[in-house]
């Protein structure tokens, strides 16, 4: 008597994918497809939350240059034109801007349809790390109905982000 071949059992004839896995396979790659479409569409969303982790990365190292060259490091916002900047010189003046670890100055403008809102217009760190604040100053970025919020406190200079 005849052994009916079987594919799975038959050791040569036992390649491929059952159609099940397949269409399963698909879906999964369909859905996280959509998802990701939906994410990456959403501009401004995107820059406006990079914007805010570019300014708490400047102010993060305008602080720690501050504190290794023991010399004051000034801090530059104009809300009006989204443009935060870091100089060795007092502003608005900025004849030394303080280098970019990367390449260039530190100086950074929002970009299109991201907006700043800071609670003042600069200030600095001396050679401790200490701001030159007040009160905590809270700055924030909007863009594609999202606003992103970071604060610098003013006793220690800490810059912190929600």
């Amino acid at each position: 008597m005849r052994r009916p071949i079987n594919a799975r059992t038959s050791g040569h004839g036992a390649r491929g994918f059952t159609l099940v896995e397949l269409i399963l396979v698909l879906a999964i790659v369909g859905i996280v497809s959509f998802v990701a479409a939906v994410r990456l569409a959403d501009r401004g969303l995107t820059d406006a939350h990079g914007h805010a982790e570019r300014i708490a990365a400047l102010l993060r190292h305008a602080q720690k240059t501050a504190i290794a060259q023991r010399r004051p490091v000034h801090v530059g916002i104009d809300a009006a034109a989204g443009r935060v900047r870091a100089c060795f010189d007092p502003l608005p003046g900025c004849a030394q801007p303080l280098p970019s670890p990367a390449s260039g100055t530190l100086d950074l403008t929002a970009p299109a349809g991201v907006s700043l809102i800071a609670g003042g217009g600069g200030f600095s760190f001396d050679g401790l790390g200490r701001p030159s604040l007040a009160a905590t100053l809270e700055i924030r970025t909007f863009g594609g109905g999202h606003s992103f919020a970071l604060w610098v406190e003013a006793d220690s200079g800490h810059v912190r982000r929600a």
